[in-house]
């Protein structure tokens, strides 16, 4: 293959359960490179609706578990592989992102969308777990529950009931509580 007219983009796949990367490089007419080894791999998809993952002439049986953006669980021979598909600079930009997320213990709970304060469940103090109801927010004729993510401790309450809020207001602060 004439290397000097083949485009490659570089990716990293994230395994997600070890955060052990694997780089490779995509090429034209589904060649990919992984530790200098060239692959000529492709999906296919049987009249049965089953899907095949043939990588240079063998056929391995696969199905996507799920997939939300760039993050993928698949099945390949049975076997359940979580990863993401990044670019060397979304790599870099997730790691700086989970060092600070990680040196910080403050949450600042936002409002997901315009809406009416109709109840406010805690105070500055009280001590929430994952799950538990803060706020009730009122947007489209509609009671949205605003919940903790995590176990932690109300710094601030900023809005009271009946005040109106734009998407993005900061509702309440908490400290994760370890």
């Amino acid at each position: 293959m004439n290397k000097q007219n083949t485009t490659q983009k570089q990716l990293v796949a994230l395994d997600l359960d070890n955060s052990k990367e694997y780089e490779f490089l995509i090429g034209d007419n589904d060649t990919y490179t992984i530790e200098d080894k060239e692959l000529n791999a492709h999906l296919e998809e049987t009249p049965d609706g089953f899907t095949f993952m043939n990588v240079n002439g063998v056929s391995y049986p696969v199905e996507i578990v799920a997939q939300k953006q760039n993050e993928y669980e698949i099945l390949i021979n049975g076997i359940s592989y979580c990863f993401s598909v990044e670019t060397p600079f979304s790599l870099q930009r997730r790691k700086i992102l989970s060092s600070q997320a990680n040196e910080s213990s403050t949450i600042l709970l936002k409002a997901p969308m315009p809406g009416k304060i109709l109840d406010v469940l805690v105070k500055t103090g009280d001590t929430v777990k994952a799950g538990d109801t803060l706020v009730i927010l009122e947007a489209m004729k509609m009671q949205n529950a605003i919940l903790a993510s995590t176990k932690a401790i109300v710094k601030k309450v900023v809005v009271k009931v009946g005040d109106t809020t734009s998407k993005s207001d900061l509702l309440i602060e908490l400290e994760k509580d370890n």
